[in-house]
């Protein structure tokens, strides 16, 4: 704003009217920064007021994030005791299998379900992992079912002959170290580094149809009756069959179709 005022010809009186335009310029100055402090402050509390919405919409969406979650955490719990009976269930089950079916490695597939158990009954393992470890084994014990496996054991009625026979004698023939054992001891190992690996026999497995030992010299042939629970001997031409078919699960053999024997009830 430009500052307009009169000034006399009288000295005096021009000192008194250039005094006064000086107090007249002066206050349309301050009334200048007033307006622009007034304007300033119009436009915080305009800032002030938007930041406030803008937190009230915050609080608002934080809210209702809240009650979702805790809508999800009550569903969760009544999720949880709706799992909790049903893997009961599913372990029973696997557990009533396991005992049913041909003895074949019991000692993993009983520490594999007692391991799952501990899991069920700790509150530290999330539903969720306790479900995919049930899921687990039970997409293992239906592979059973679909699988040709070999696999050294000890044997089925009279176990640990054979380690006993090496611990006698290990040159003699009750021994009969295989030639990867045999370097083994060559190359320093001693019999305690390799007792583990001194099995008796072979196991073969039918899927879940039939269980079949070989004695590590094929002295003896077995099978699993599953209604006595008793392990007979096997004929001539059986034991014949069950070297075929454990060449073949070992891939010494092409694939081919294996004949098993199997019980069969009158």
């Amino acid at each position: 704003m430009k500052a307009k005022c009169a000034i006399t010809t009288i000295f005096r009186a021009g000192l008194i009217a250039a005094t006064a335009c000086a107090i007249s310029a002066t206050s349309l100055a301050q009334s200048s920064d007033n307006e622009a402090r007034y304007s300033a402050l119009l436009g915080q509390i305009e800032n002030a007021k938007l930041s406030l919405l803008q937190r009230e919409a915050y609080v608002a969406n934080q809210r209702a994030e809240m009650e979702s979650l805790q809508a999800q955490i009550s569903g969760s719990r009544e999720v949880i005791s709706t799992v909790q009976p049903m893997l009961e269930k599913m372990v029973a089950a696997i557990e009533l299998e396991i005992q049913k079916d041909v003895p074949f490695k019991l000692g993993e597939r009983l520490a594999r379900l007692d391991k799952l158990k501990e899991d069920i009954a700790s509150s530290d393992v999330r539903p969720s992992d306790k479900m995919r470890s049930a899921l687990r084994i039970y997409d293992i014990e239906v592979g059973y079912g679909q699988t040709l496996e070999a696999y050294g054991g000890n044997h089925p009625t009279t176990p640990g002959a054979r380690l006993a026979a090496c611990e006698a004698d290990i040159q003699g023939s009750g021994c009969g170290l295989s030639d990867s054992l045999k370097e083994k001891m060559q190359a320093g190992a001693t019999l305690r580094d390799i007792r583990g690996e001194i099995t008796d026999g072979t196991y073969l497995r039918y899927g879940r149809l039939s269980l079949t030992y070989q004695q590590f010299d094929g002295s003896e042939a077995l099978r699993y009756d599953p209604a006595t629970k008793e392990w007979v001997a096997l004929s001539a031409s059986q034991a014949l069959e069950l070297e075929r078919g454990l060449r073949t699960a070992r891939g010494e053999a092409a694939p081919t179709v294996v004949n098993a024997p199997v019980y069969v009830a009158n």
